[in-house]
């Protein structure tokens, strides 16, 4: 009787360390889990911030650019001239951008094209 009681012990001993390390696993789980979600919580705050930040600069910069086209036609004497003069400008810039990013965009390619060759070869 002394051996069933032992091993009866100590089978009841190790279902108690089994659902120890069971509810330890849980809780770590658990708590991977809970900074999992304060991460996001975390990155979505700072994006709200930053998308804020761009739609009031935005709003800026659309003012501004009006203010400017209205001096300029005033200036000009009709306003017409002053958006036609900010609208032409702002279509520079965008050609600028773009012939700079088509640049940069071939400058890449033909980066990276040896270091393709050399990883195939």
């Amino acid at each position: 009787m002394s051996s069933s009681n032992h091993l009866g012990r100590l089978r009841a001993h190790l279902q108690s360390l089994v659902d120890d390390v069971r509810e330890w696993v849980e809780l770590r789980l658990t708590l991977v889990q809970l900074e999992i979600e304060e991460r996001i919580e975390a990155r979505l705050r700072q994006l709200m911030m930053r998308l804020l930040v761009v739609v009031i600069a935005g709003l800026g910069v659309v003012f501004g650019l009006v203010a400017l086209a209205l001096a300029l036609g005033s200036w000009l004497g009709h306003p017409g001239w002053g958006f036609l003069l900010v609208a032409l400008g702002l279509g520079f810039v965008a050609a600028v951008l773009q012939a700079v990013q088509r640049y940069l965009a071939a400058a890449e390619r033909h980066n990276l094209a040896p270091q393709e060759a050399e990883r195939l070869a």
